[in-house]
């Protein structure tokens, strides 16, 4: 069953040890970097605990935007689009969207910054 629902939008690159519980669709656009230890999990577990004893999850789709940047060892849990060009800050968990062209950090994870002219390493 796993594995089925990961799709990508291009090339990117996925690190060392990471977890992809793709109960729903795991999309991932072009360039995107994916750091060592990252898990994208779309399954979430019923709150009731009755529920839970029956076996009842709900799950959400994942969107990682393209050339987006997810630093080691994030989370990023069911239902939440990270917008393109944005970069998550290592051991961030990402419980909400985040939009595009910003830096965001944290638990849970929120934006710090948007991400300017002045972040080129390249000065033209």
């Amino acid at each position: 069953m796993f594995g089925k629902n990961i799709h990508f939008k291009g090339m990117s690159m996925i690190n060392y040890g990471c977890t992809f519980l793709d109960s729903n669709i795991i999309e991932i656009g072009h360039c995107a970097l994916i750091g060592p230890g990252c898990k994208l999990i779309c399954t979430n577990h019923a709150l009731d605990g009755e529920e839970r004893l029956k076996g009842l999850f709900n799950d959400k789709p994942i969107t990682i935007g393209e050339n987006v940047w997810l630093g080691a060892n994030v989370t990023v849990l069911p239902g939440v689009t990270i917008g393109k060009n944005s970069v998550i800050g290592a051991g961030s968990v990402v419980t909400k969207d985040i939009t595009e062209n910003v830096v965001a950090v944290g638990n849970p994870c929120k934006v710090v910054r948007a991400i300017t002219a002045e972040d080129k390493l390249i000065k033209e």
